[in-house]
């Protein structure tokens, strides 16, 4: 716990408190959990993210390849090679 009372000097005392309780709330008790919690931006701060980031995405996106070649493969009957 000597961790937190170095992020509450660095961070501010209210904001912990803030984390700990919210912790707490979860059920959480790891140090590294509260300052994640502490750390982690307002939900509309990660929702224009998460829109910024699917706009990245979506340059990769590609259609399904077609499998129905390789389907055939499975119906017939197969030779097992000892």
């Amino acid at each position: 716990m000597i961790v937190l009372v170095r992020v509450g000097l660095a961070e501010g005392w209210d904001r912990l408190l803030g984390a700990v309780q919210e912790a707490r709330r979860l059920g959480v008790s790891d140090p590294a959990a509260v300052q994640h919690i502490l750390r982690v931006p307002d939900p509309e701060a990660r929702r224009l993210y998460a829109l910024r980031l699917a706009e990245e995405l979506a340059g990769f996106e590609r259609p399904m390849p077609l499998m129905d070649e390789y389907d055939m493969l499975l119906g017939g009957d197969m030779v097992v090679m000892p």
